[in-house]
């Protein structure tokens, strides 16, 4: 990992650790049980995404788990967007 990838890590203060801990908490709760035993990696995508809104300069909990929610494919709590082969 490049020296300023670990200062990004680093530099994120209370408030960034906050929205990213309430805006995974509220899209957390938003993915349906059947989905999250289907998928184990889903948390990590959720992560994943939520740390790129952040790192985008994204403040607004909310939004951030709707996007993060989006980009997992769901169309609304608790369902399963259909597969595509």
């Amino acid at each position: 990992m490049s020296a300023r990838k670990k200062a990004i890590g680093r530099s994120w203060g209370k408030t960034a650790r906050s929205i990213y801990s309430l805006a995974y908490r509220i899209a957390w709760n938003q993915i349906s049980p059947l989905r999250k035993r289907e998928q184990p990696d889903i948390s990590l995508r959720l992560h994943a995404s939520i740390r790129q809104q952040l790192n985008g300069g994204a403040t607004d909990p909310l939004f951030i788990a709707t996007e993060a929610f989006k980009a997992l494919g769901e169309s609304e709590p608790g369902t399963l967007k259909p597969q595509e082969s």
